[in-house]
């Protein structure tokens, strides 16, 4: 059986912020989309503040419930 194939076209960075023991962490990823971008980083940040990076380029500020099912949405943070 073949695997379909996907044309992944950019890259993401997930910067969140610390986890409550102190721990921040930043993780690269490929998605298609910036939508399909948002659900991989609901499921890797809940309950932590974060920031989406597509390309280098910040798409905004988030922080996801711990129970998940929604997020707060901020704009981008000024340079």
């Amino acid at each position: 059986m073949q695997t379909p194939s996907r044309a992944f076209s950019q890259t993401y960075q997930l910067v969140m912020g610390e986890d409550g023991v102190g721990h921040a962490e930043t993780i690269e990823f490929r998605a298609t989309t910036a939508d399909a971008a948002l659900f991989i980083a609901e499921r890797q940040c809940r309950g932590r503040q974060a920031e989406l990076f597509e390309n280098e380029r910040s798409l905004g500020r988030l922080q996801c419930s711990k129970q998940g099912g929604y997020w707060i949405l901020s704009p981008a943070r000024q340079a």
